[in-house]
């Protein structure tokens, strides 16, 4: 699928390890307000899905959400089309499932080709892979608009051993 392509996609995008870049880093500080003023995002992610329709999708609790957004446009100006959050204290998979069904396929359809994830979570990405939404983490769909940008966080990705 080559950019042109993508642009017609609804991006379906990761929070926690995707568009967060210091997830790592961050993710023990508390309170929560705290950590957000740490929290840095990805502007090249952002700049690669600017033109699409953009869903957030994270397993971050609700009551983080309004926070979460603010500090997002704050930080970069980006406000995603949509925004949901775990509001059922679920694992990432089944958070993002649950998501999909009650909010996004009512609104959009099951026709798992008008979407494309950006995901760090393996187990989340098959599940997506489950309804045909092609899925990838952020090392691999970032190369597609930058090729030059290979960052490759490999302490990131072995976090999603455990899920």
């Amino acid at each position: 699928m080559d950019t042109t392509e993508m642009k017609e996609k609804i991006i379906l995008l990761d929070l926690n390890y995707t568009l967060v870049s210091n997830q790592r880093q961050t993710r023990n500080i508390r309170p929560f307000r705290e950590r957000l003023k740490y929290e840095n995002y990805r502007a090249d992610l952002i700049s690669a899905v600017d033109e699409n329709y953009v869903i957030i999708i994270t397993a971050r609790p609700s009551y983080q959400g309004d926070d979460t957004l603010v500090n997002l446009a704050e930080k970069t100006g980006f406000k995603p089309n949509e925004a949901y959050f775990n509001d059922l204290d679920l694992a990432p998979p089944q958070i993002k499932e649950s998501i999909l069904k009650r909010f996004v396929f009512p609104k959009y359809g099951t026709d798992g080709s008008k979407y494309f994830a950006v995901e760090s979570n393996p187990k989340t990405r098959a599940m997506y892979a489950r309804y045909g939404i092609p899925a990838e983490p952020y090392e691999i769909f970032i190369r597609r608009f930058f090729p030059e940008a290979i960052e490759e966080d490999k302490n990131q990705l072995s976090l999603f051993d455990d899920f």
